[in-house]
C-alpha cells in the first residue's frame, strides 16, 4: 500500500467516515444527482433515495405541513425550507468541510426477517455519516 494510501485510511479510521461516501453525498447535496443507496447503520439496513440536504428539508417541510392549511402550511414549508439553505451556499464555496449528515427519502428499515418498515410507504431519514459502517449502491426491495 503506497504511503499516500495508508495516511487517508489512518484520517478515515480517525473521525470514523467514509471518505467515499462523503464524497458521494457532495455530490447529491449539489443538486446534480440522486440515487439508490442502502446503508448499515446500527445493525439495520436501511434503503431509500440518497438525496441533497436542501431537497429533504423541503420534503420533510412538506409532509410534516400535512393537514395545515394556508398560511400555517406555508410557514412550517418555508421554516423547514430555509434550514435546507445551508447546503445550497456550501455548494458555491470550495469544500471547507465534509458533510456529517446523509439524507434519504422513501426510506425504509429492513428487519432481519426480510420485511421492510414501514411496509405502507417510505420515509425521510437524516442520520450521522459517522454513524454508517457501510452501504451498497441500489435499493433493497421487498418481495411482499
Amino acid at each position: 500500500m503506497s504511503e499516500q494510501k495508508v495516511a487517508a485510511a489512518e484520517v478515515v479510521n480517525m473521525d470514523g467516515k467514509d471518505w467515499f461516501l462523503q464524497d458521494l453525498i457532495e455530490i447529491v447535496n449539489s443538486g446534480k444527482l440522486a440515487f439508490d443507496i442502502t446503508l448499515t447503520v446500527g445493525g439495520f439496513l436501511i434503503s431509500g433515495t440518497l438525496i441533497g440536504g436542501q431537497e429533504y428539508f423541503e420534503g420533510f417541510g412538506e409532509e410534516f405541513s400535512f393537514g395545515l392549511h394556508g398560511e400555517a402550511a406555508e410557514k412550517v414549508k418555508k421554516a423547514f425550507a430555509k434550514n435546507g439553505q445551508i447546503y445550497v451556499s456550501n455548494t458555491t464555496t470550495s469544500h471547507s468541510m465534509p458533510p456529517n449528515y446523509i439524507h434519504l427519502k422513501n426510506a425504509h428499515f429492513f428487519h432481519t426477517s426480510g420485511s421492510p418498515i414501514p411496509e405502507n410507504r417510505g420515509v425521510w431519514w437524516r442520520g450521522r455519516v459517522s454513524e454508517v459502517s457501510g452501504f451498497s449502491l441500489g435499493a433493497l426491495v421487498s418481495e411482499n
